[in-house]
């Protein structure tokens, strides 16, 4: 398969170039601007907003003094006393080139429906945001509102510049936005190409593991070691709520965007450039989030990669993982997944209560969660099961029923399992979105006034599973370092592990319904203390050790990675 220059002049760069002129470029000359002060709601207007906004005063007089026309207008006033100028007659009498907004906290929410107005009235025109509010908090402002341009600190010569036309980029105290342009088959297809596999260092970080396994390792830690990744798809179209990359191409251009897989030729091409170029390959790891989603693609691809090895085009010892939806699950294509060398999927189970599954927004059920790992035992593939024990919305019998379930796979040295405790509030995605109560962190950025601020958890609504949340998270390390002691676990992996901390949470949970509610409020937080080692999924997943009860003391080891 051949790639060449010629795939970048596409449609898709005369789409990029126009966005980039038509969402920013403000033309020279003299302007028609608008400036509107904060707007509250009746009640508080008042008692705090009873007074002209002399902040769009001062701006609207100094821009007049700088040869454009500005009007500034307070939207408290005819509000309060009924009577007209109104916004909606103010926006039509005159073409607005430009309309900014003066955005304080308590307005904020108000301020957003007097930008939908103006929008709605003023489509062509450019729509900007200042003041406190405005400046420390942009990325909302930019994401959620019609405004392109935060004006930082004082506005007066900033403004001043966008309204003559200057480069957005010669202009100091500017936030701007220019939303994203997807891209299409062809530059999906040339930029996974244009990867330069041949020069990546892949031996350096191989050999970091190796060296570290020195004569304990096994076949199975090298194939797990010597992985390459290759993207294979833009996006994951479901929408599960605590996912933010599901989210991220839609949100960044504010529109539809087509799921757009690399081309089974494509990735082949790719993967034999590896193999060629690194011939200690032994996985190649297809990290989109649902590889599966297209069966016949999926079978086509395999059909592909049979008949490469059976050239000797790819090495037959060649094994591959991939991420797969319980739903995506069917016979066919797992044996035909089986016969190219699919080791490993990494199956988003979550949880096995069809409700909780729901508000993820997971479109599938419990019982397809079940005949998904039914599948993978049939066919010899193996799963990698994620579980998230908690929701926002979770009861203690949706955590007891997962915790059961999950625990009986944990039995079968077939299945591996990754627990989770539950929902990080990602910023992109929908829980964060429509949740608050966050168990939250600040940490000091070293040598700077500066903090950061950690969202580590969403607290659930129930207040057992909350008291279940915050005893796991204080407790879980000291009981899984007793566990893996006692039972001499010299190499702790995703099933023994997982095992040990659903035999902790089936602890948990029945103490607390052994206990009665008012109890569970003396439980104190301790807010400053990380996320639990034991939280950090392992990768990988020997089975050379198993959870046996302790027989001879010797030194144990740990070894763990992110996933």
């Amino acid at each position: 398969m051949s790639i060449d220059q010629s795939d970048f002049e596409s449609e898709h760069n005369k789409r990029f170039h126009l966005k980039g002129k038509s969402a920013l470029e403000i033309k020279k000359g003299k302007k028609n601007i608008l400036l509107i002060g904060p707007q509250t709601e009746l009640a508080s207007a008042e008692r705090s907003f009873m007074a002209p906004a002399l902040g769009v005063i001062r701006l609207a007089g100094y821009l007049n003094k700088k040869g454009h026309y500005a009007e500034s207008f307070e939207p408290n006033l005819s509000m309060l006393t009924g009577k007209p100028p109104f916004l909606e007659e103010v926006l039509k009498k005159k073409k607005w080139d430009i309309i900014g907004f003066s955005v304080l906290e308590e307005t904020f929410i108000f301020d957003i429906e007097n930008m939908q107005l103006a929008e709605k009235i003023c489509p062509e025109a450019i729509f900007i945001a200042g003041g406190i509010e405005a400046q420390f908090n942009y990325q909302n402002v930019l994401d959620k509102t019609p405004c392109k341009f935060v004006i930082i600190s004082e506005g007066e010569k900033s403004l001043l510049a966008l309204a003559d036309g200057k480069p957005i980029n010669e202009i100091p105290g500017i936030v701007f936005k220019n939303s994203s342009v997807p891209l299409d088959q062809h530059t999906f297809d040339f930029a996974t190409s244009a990867i330069d596999w041949e020069e990546l260092p892949y031996e350096e970080y191989w050999d970091y593991y190796v060296n570290k396994y020195g004569d304990k390792i096994t076949e199975q830690n090298l194939d797990e070691i010597h992985t390459v990744r290759v993207f294979s798809r833009n996006r994951c179209p479901i929408g599960c709520k605590f996912c933010s990359s599901t989210n991220q191409i839609t949100w960044g251009s504010e529109q539809k965007v087509p799921v757009i897989s690399a081309s089974e030729e494509t990735l082949i091409h790719n993967i034999k450039r590896i193999c060629n170029a690194h011939p200690r390959t032994r996985t190649i790891y297809l990290t989109d989030d649902d590889f599966c989603i297209n069966k016949r693609s999926v079978i086509r691809f395999c059909e592909k990669v049979i008949k490469e090895k059976e050239k000797n085009d790819l090495p037959k010892h060649l094994t591959f993982m991939s991420f797969c939806r319980a739903s995506d699950a069917s016979v066919e294509m797992f044996e035909w997944m089986k016969k190219a060398g699919f080791r490993r999927l990494n199956i988003g189970i979550e949880s096995f209560s069809t409700k909780v599954l729901h508000e993820m927004n997971k479109k599938c059920t419990a019982e397809e969660n079940h005949e998904c790992m039914k599948i993978a035992k049939q066919t010899g593939v193996g799963p990698y099961a994620n579980i998230i024990v908690t929701t926002p919305e979770s009861t203690l019998e949706d955590v007891e029923k997962t915790v059961n379930e999950a625990y009986q796979y944990t039995l079968d040295p077939f299945f591996h399992l990754g627990v989770t405790m539950g929902i990080k509030p990602l910023k992109g995605t929908d829980y964060y979105e429509t949740f608050s109560d966050f168990r939250t962190r600040i940490v000091p950025i070293k040598n700077t006034q500066y903090h950061l601020k950690y969202d580590d958890l969403i607290y659930a609504k129930d207040p057992r599973v909350k008291h279940l949340q915050i005893r796991y998270w204080n407790e879980i390390d000291d009981y899984m370092n007793e566990e893996i002691q006692k039972n001499d676990i010299r190499h702790g992996n995703a099933r023994n592990l997982s095992q040990l901390k659903l035999i902790f949470l089936k602890k948990l949970v029945k103490e607390i319904k052994e206990n009665k509610l008012e109890i569970l409020s003396n439980f104190k937080d301790d807010l400053n203390k990380s996320d639990p080692y034991n939280e950090r999924q392992t990768v990988d997943v020997g089975t050379d050790v198993e959870y046996n009860p302790k027989k001879t003391k010797k030194n144990k080891s740990k070894w763990g990675s992110w996933s």
